[in-house]
């Protein structure tokens, strides 16, 4: 994914089943990861041939990068959400060892990294224009999800700066889950839901003051550091606590408490899945507008920084809110959510993430097609249908049976233990 600033995220296990109406897969969080994929692969087509520039149109193509928004937010809620549970319900439920976690986020998101790795380093070998393949260290930093931080990239795995931001907050979920619990545990239901919810917020904007400073530091000069800072977790807070705040509501009222229960008008919106669709494509089209700043890799202001931060959050949380509740059989969501079609390209999402920006690299070399000068439907059209077969074979050969293999090797270790 490029990020908002010029340069991917992942997907995430599905959390223990749960009484209330919230299934333990949800379905339709399957069908907003491939949006996601789609809208950063859109997004990519656009800056590769050029069709961004272009008036109204090539604004909302170019804001497919709100997709990495959707990502962050889709890791916080499912990660974060069982020890919201746990908090509000005095701590008393079942806490996930943290090898477990880590050998199942390692089994999502390396296999099927590497393999895609080796595809881009092939590339850079092969192809002229590619640019070669560096020195040992930019190698070790691709594979070890580094280059986030060292800022350096290989031309078709520019959208792997994302990776680096997810892995970090990865680390750090126990830890925050772990103060979450506590908070929660410690001061109540009602208490700490409403000290949780506006501690949330206050990170959020945090988040946009961060990327206001990375704006400065960029415009004043900064030579790498700022960007470093604008695509980090702590550049992306907002968008990470969109996750954690609709955790919060949604865990908040199964319990019967807080604004989803409290406030009649805001669970009346929350629960009108047809508005909050509505809400996002308007948040969206309003970032496509000059007011989130240039569709390239110029510089933004500092507001035009925040908006669109800002904007891109909001996209997240309303798309976010409609996907967390299961529809009811028989209406068009429920449809939707029951369709193979969409737990398949929810499968396949992430593999689609990491091949989009390689297949465009390998289309126009052997193409002979002009960078920022080439038809945007053929590029999108070859573009989708090698990255959907690439992933697809990444998911049935690479990612599946490793999943399956570490999730029944850590059931039976934890039988064991137990």
């Amino acid at each position: 994914m490029r990020h908002p600033n010029g340069r991917n995220a992942t997907t995430t296990y599905p959390i223990p089943t749960e009484p209330g109406g919230f299934m333990g897969h949800l379905r339709l969080v399957d069908g907003l990861r491939a949006v996601a994929a789609g809208l950063v692969l859109v997004s990519h087509v656009g800056f590769w041939t050029g069709a961004s520039r272009i008036d109204l149109v090539g604004g909302l193509v170019a804001r497919g990068d709100a997709g990495v928004a959707v990502f962050f937010a889709i890791s916080a809620f499912l990660l974060l959400r069982p020890a919201i549970g746990r908090g509000l319900d005095g701590a008393q439920g079942p806490r996930r060892s943290t090898g477990v976690y880590a050998a199942h986020r390692a089994a999502r998101i390396l296999p099927a990294y590497w393999l895609a790795l080796a595809g881009v380093l092939a590339a850079a070998v092969l192809i002229p224009s590619a640019g070669g393949l560096g020195g040992a260290g930019k190698v070790l930093a691709q594979v070890l999800l580094l280059q986030g931080y060292t800022g350096e990239y290989y031309q078709s795995f520019t959208q792997t700066w994302s990776l680096t931001t997810e892995v970090t907050f990865y680390v750090l979920v126990p830890f925050l889950g772990a103060a979450l619990a506590h908070v929660l545990g410690r001061r109540g239901g009602v208490r700490g839901v409403r000290s949780l919810l506006a501690a949330t917020v206050a990170v959020g904007l945090l988040g946009l003051v961060v990327q206001a400073a990375a704006a400065a530091w960029t415009r004043a000069g900064s030579d790498g550091g700022a960007g470093v800072l604008a695509t980090s977790v702590l550049g992306h807070l907002a968008w990470f606590s969109v996750g954690v705040l609709v955790a919060l509501l949604t865990e908040a009222r199964r319990r019967g408490i807080g604004p989803l229960v409290t406030r009649p008008a805001v669970a009346a919106v929350w629960d009108s899945r047809p508005t909050l669709v509505l809400l996002a494509v308007v948040t969206f089209v309003v970032a496509s507008s000059p007011v989130a700043g240039p569709r390239d890799l110029a510089v933004p202001t500092l507001g035009q920084a925040v908006a669109k931060e800002g904007l891109y959050a909001l996209f997240a949380l309303f798309l976010l809110a409609a996907a967390v509740r299961e529809p009811a059989a028989g209406t068009p969501a429920g449809v939707i959510a029951r369709a193979g079609l969409t737990r398949w390209l929810g499968d396949i999402s992430y593999g689609v993430f990491l091949w989009h920006v390689l297949v465009l690299q390998v289309l126009f070399a052997v193409t002979g097609a002009t960078v920022f000068a080439a038809g945007f439907w053929w590029v999108l059209y070859a573009t989708v249908g090698f990255s959907v077969a690439l992933a697809s074979a990444s998911w049935w050969l690479v990612e599946r049976p490793i999943l399956s293999a570490v999730r029944g090797r850590t059931a039976r270790d934890t039988a064991t233990r137990a």
